[in-house]
């Protein structure tokens, strides 16, 4: 009988069934960032004074005025409050996480402040509701994350007079009253336009305290980073790595030609930084930047739609600024557009084309790791290769002919962001293999946009990768109106 056990251990050892896991590559990021890019979909709220004034601090004067607290509380005049139906939109709509400007670069507080008296809590103020906790009851509510976005730029400050030195210990102690006060907090925001040198590395230590598992937001990260554009869009490659100390990063500090380094991030950096893909659903043309104005036009579904493949499809994480309007709601265009939005997301992704088909690869690390993982929906089943194999093939024979125009490929990034080169081929009716696609990096997600075909096969090849490929997911999907290739 020990002798038969024996036997059978020996089998299942030389055929790999016992293979061990691949090892981890490079850096790789904490599973706090790893939850964090899997939310995929976060939605901003730009609201406060200038909401109502029009100015944001980006400009010198509030309506040719110096900036002053007595003007900032003067200003705020909501005609009503309902945080609870941001969320709830959001919610509604596939969104896991939101994020308030707490303070933008105006001064003005959207929370009683400590270290300030232009806030919500001002005996004068006109609506004395904290949003912040309005927006922590309803995150609560309904199952979403919270994050929250602290200028570091204050004109109101900076208009009495105060100096650096004094106002970065005012900004530091709001830092910890807020992680404090609103905990758990998912995602700290920290703006660069005109952020001050500050002792960032103290802030960072204010912020996780409180908050150990939070993503902080800033072009250096250390969570994650600017993508460098305000379009929403990564780049067509896109590393989640980034080489933020050897570029000189810091907050309002990008050297260089940042747009495109922050876009495609470093091969083999040396910190785990990826990419948050920040824009307005408003058309922004006026100097009230990002907060809502009735005469900015609304984008249409179809064009959130390809900001979403521009962003989550390149390996980034799609952040929406949906700006809740003077009556304290998010404007009926608005939750329009994000519910054609969602109808089009889902009506592509409902159905994946490649279920039932039958998966070879041209090296497989083991029973453990054989293709067909790729399509079981699990996120920590995957498919390997062997050490030492850094290209190869997968062959995808469909259950019958299919039409698609659009494939999608993840990365099981727990392990790191490995894959640097790929291409897509079909077959045709005569048994030719003709090409599809081809492309850089994978990464947590991955959605080529191609021609739109109709095949019973495809071939993925594998070209470069920095280490043996591990992946745990494939797709195909057809958009039946695409705008974009």
């Amino acid at each position: 009988m020990n002798r038969i056990l024996l036997f059978a251990a020996l089998a299942a050892l030389f055929s790999c069934g016992t293979c061990p896991p691949p090892e981890p590559f490079g850096v790789c990021p904490t599973p706090a960032q790893v939850n964090w890019q899997r939310q995929e979909l976060i939605m901003f709220y730009h609201f406060g004074q200038a909401t109502f004034s029009g100015a944001d601090g980006a400009n010198a004067l509030c309506q040719g005025k110096p900036w002053s607290e007595e003007l900032l509380v003067e200003n705020y005049q909501p005609e009503g409050l309902d945080p609870a139906q941001w969320v709830s939109v959001a919610a509604e709509n596939g969104f896991k996480e939101v994020i308030l400007t707490a303070k933008h670069h105006d001064g003005f507080c959207l929370w009683d402040n400590p270290e300030s008296t232009a806030d919500v809590a001002h005996p004068l103020c006109r609506n004395q509701l904290d949003i912040v906790a309005a927006l922590r009851h309803a995150c609560d509510s309904l199952g979403i994350q919270l994050g929250i976005y602290l200028s570091p730029w204050d004109r109101t400050i900076e208009a009495a007079g105060l100096d650096t030195g004094t106002y970065e210990q005012m900004y530091l102690r709001a830092v910890k009253d807020l992680m404090r006060r609103y905990a758990p907090v998912n995602e700290f925001w920290i703006d660069g336009n005109h952020a001050a040198a500050f002792d960032w590395p103290a802030v960072h230590r204010a912020v996780l305290e409180e908050n150990p598992d939070c993503i902080i937001f800033s072009d250096a990260g250390p969570g994650c980073r600017w993508v460098g554009n305000e379009r929403g869009q990564a780049g067509e490659t896109n590393w989640s790595t980034l080489n933020a100390a050897e570029r000189g990063l810091a907050p309002g500090q990008a050297p260089g030609d940042y747009a495109s380094y922050l876009a495609s991030g470093d091969c083999g950096g040396s910190a785990w930084i990826p990419a948050e893909c920040d824009f307005s659903i408003q058309d922004i043309s006026d100097p009230d930047g990002w907060f809502y104005d009735p005469t900015d036009r609304v984008k249409s579904g179809r064009e959130l739609m390809d900001i979403y493949y521009a962003s989550v499809g390149r390996n980034g994480v799609f952040l929406m600024n949906v700006p809740p309007s003077r009556q304290g709601r998010l404007a009926d265009a608005e939750v329009a557009a994000i519910r054609e939005f969602t109808r089009i997301r889902e009506a592509v992704f409902r159905e994946n084309l490649a279920r039932g088909a039958k998966l070879s690869a041209s090296a497989v690390r083991g029973r453990r790791f054989g293709p067909e993982r790729l399509l079981d929906g699990n996120y920590d089943s995957d498919y390997a290769a062997p050490d030492g194999v850094t290209d190869l093939t997968l062959e995808i024979e469909l259950d019958g002919e299919k039409t698609f125009n659009r494939l999608l490929l993840q990365e099981y990034i727990p392990l790191g962001q490995r894959v640097a080169a790929f291409s897509v081929s079909y077959r045709s009716p005569q048994g030719l293999w003709l090409p599809w696609a081809e492309a850089t990096t994978i990464g947590h997600k991955r959605i080529l946009l191609g021609p739109q075909v109709t095949t019973d096969a495809l071939r993925i090849q594998i070209t470069h990768s920095l280490a043996p490929p591990l992946l745990n997911t494939l797709g195909l999907y057809l958009d039946p109106q695409p705008t974009a290739k």
